[in-house]
């Protein structure tokens, strides 16, 4: 049996096509925005955030002129933009998904992972990237609401080429100075925590209110909160040798929390 662990891949936040065309002054004044391209449904671009841990913020728009049809059955085509909407865990290697899938499935929760579907991207210099994607879904097979729990990022080309932080370092050295990805808080609706819970519960191997992931990097890594709101909501917060605010689209802001041992 595979004793991989699930690491944070990636967090998503929406934008409309032409602010991540003209991204805002305010961003690029405080993180690097690295190039990122064209996915393998021609239906969505991104741009990409790294960070010295190995995980990264993907800021992703419909292409102008998306078929309305074909965004409104895109997972992501009724969200609302300038939020954060959604997040990613990925595995060294795609088999280690199927154990993932099992404990989901003993955890007797109201939600499962759909079996990994092919996905990929074409980056602006050629370079044809390809992963497999799983999401959760409820009881009946039907896609559950994005960002109540992570979807599944798994490479089958080098990761490596889709997030080369470690390739080209000066991505990931940021004017705000931020290092990493502290934590995301899931937000969420309180007749849904027990079930989420029990999900997190079996991704993680502990049973706690707070779950603790590893990143790629290898460094101390991210913890993941849940608490009790209205309506489903995410937050993120960065970390880095000082403490500063960042607007990373107009009305979306992140903290960057100061973290001991982060200077350099």
């Amino acid at each position: 049996m595979s004793t991989s662990r699930p690491m944070l891949d990636h967090i998503v936040i929406l934008v409309d096509h032409s602010t991540l065309e003209s991204l805002p002054d305010r961003l690029k004044d405080a993180l690097v925005v690295a190039p990122g391209g064209t996915h393998a449904d021609g239906l969505t671009v991104n741009k990409l955030i790294l960070f010295a841990d190995g995980v990264y913020i993907e800021l992703i728009a419909f292409v102008r002129g998306v078929d309305p049809d074909k965004r409104k059955h895109h997972r992501w085509g009724q969200l609302r933009e300038n939020t954060v909407i959604d997040w990613a865990y990925t595995l060294p290697h795609e088999s280690d998904f199927a154990a993932i899938q099992q404990r989901v499935d003993e955890a007797r929760a109201r939600f499962r992972y759909s079996d990994p579907v092919s996905g990929g991207r074409t980056k602006p210099d050629g370079c044809v990237l390809k992963w497999a994607v799983a999401a959760p879904q409820d009881g009946n097979g039907d896609p559950s609401q994005p960002g109540m729990m992570p979807f599944w990022c798994l490479d089958r080309t080098p990761r490596k080429l889709r997030v080369p932080y470690e390739q080209d370092e000066q991505l990931t050295r940021h004017p705000c100075k931020a290092r990493g990805v502290s934590s995301i808080t899931v937000l969420l609706p309180k007749d849904d925590m027990s079930d989420v819970g029990k999900v997190y519960d079996a991704i993680h191997g502990s049973s706690t209110s707070s779950w603790h992931v590893e990143v790629p990097s290898g460094h101390v890594g991210s913890t993941v909160h849940m608490l009790d709101a209205r309506n489903l909501m995410l937050e993120l917060a960065l970390y880095g040798p000082e403490s500063a605010t960042v607007e990373i689209v107009p009305g979306l802001l992140v903290c960057v929390i100061s973290r001991e041992g982060e200077r350099r």
